[in-house]
């Protein structure tokens, strides 16, 4: 009893700082999903009723314009995500691993640019994109002359230029790598050398199959990540050209209308928990099946 006891006393502030910072406010946004709450009831949302409980749900389906573009956008992110920015990640920490002379400062130099926050990081890119003074309409400008638009005003090159203002900054998914590949036991290293093992093969028999639970974890940051994403596309585009996302239709019925339509809102969120779940459940189940075939 006392060794549970202590148990329960150590856990309880965390569980209850989960109940009162996540539990309560998803409770709260399901709850709410399902009820008339705008701006001529802000401070009491109504519950529809159970005839028409499903209100809030049918205008996000069948009636918001950019529901759909918004949802194909964070999906993929998503997996732009998991598929691009880990393995891109995942390169770039190999190479950072190697002992080689004026690797620390290389290292150095990678993590600086990492540090600035995605709002700032949206600021620097809209300012690239700029077709006055930005440095990628010159370069357009090489293949097509007479080029004078802003690609951020151009459905289709918006949304590449919004993925690029994101997809290639890996700074904290490679200093997580990193820091597991820098863990490999020396002994494993030098027992595949030992038996012929090049560098290019030892990363792929051994360091990648040895960090493959990092890997997993980075995958369902990445892919999360793209799937809420939101800075970037408030600072570049506010959802020009077929830029929406998810998040950011949140904040378009939430704040941004004057209706203040909130129970609105939370229907998206609700569908962007949900969705948030689907992705780990699917990047797990990825996960395990390799590590089965690996085990065959």
């Amino acid at each position: 009893m006392r060794r549970k006891g202590f148990i329960i006393a150590f856990l309880a502030p965390t569980l209850i700082a989960f109940c009162v910072f996540y539990l309560y406010p998803i409770i709260t946004v399901f709850v709410t999903s399902f009820c008339k709450w705008d701006y001529t009831n802000i401070t009491s949302p109504e519950f529809f009723g159970w005839s028409n409980l499903w209100d809030n749900y049918d205008y996000i389906f069948n009636k918001y314009p950019f529901f759909w573009e918004a949802l194909r956008n964070s999906t993929t992110w998503a997996i732009l995500g998991a598929v691009v920015q880990i393995p891109i990640a995942t390169l770039i920490a190999l190479a950072l691993s190697r002992k080689v002379k004026g690797i620390k400062f290389v290292r150095n130099v990678y993590i600086i640019p990492n540090m600035i926050s995605t709002a700032a990081m949206g600021i620097v890119f809209l300012q690239l994109y700029n077709p006055s003074y930005g440095i990628i309409n010159p370069i357009i400008r090489l293949f097509h002359k007479d080029f004078t638009d802003n690609i951020l005003l151009l459905k289709g090159s918006a949304f590449v230029a919004m993925t690029c203002a994101y997809i290639f900054f890996t700074g904290t998914t490679t200093l997580m790598i990193l820091g597991n590949i820098m863990a490999v036991p020396e002994e494993v290293r030098e027992a595949a050398m030992l038996d012929g093992a090049s560098g290019l093969k030892q990363d792929w028999h051994i360091t990648i199959p040895m960090i493959k639970g990092t890997l997993k974890t980075v995958s369902v940051l990445a892919a999360t990540s793209g799937f809420l994403l939101y800075n970037e596309v408030y600072f570049l585009t506010k959802g020009a050209a077929g830029t929406y996302s998810i998040s950011y239709i949140i904040r378009e019925l939430a704040i941004t209308s004057p209706r203040t339509q909130f129970g609105r809102a939370n229907a998206v969120a609700m569908i962007q928990i949900l969705a948030g779940m689907v992705i780990i459940l699917v990047i797990n189940f990825a996960y395990s099946v390799s590590f089965k075939k690996e085990k065959k």
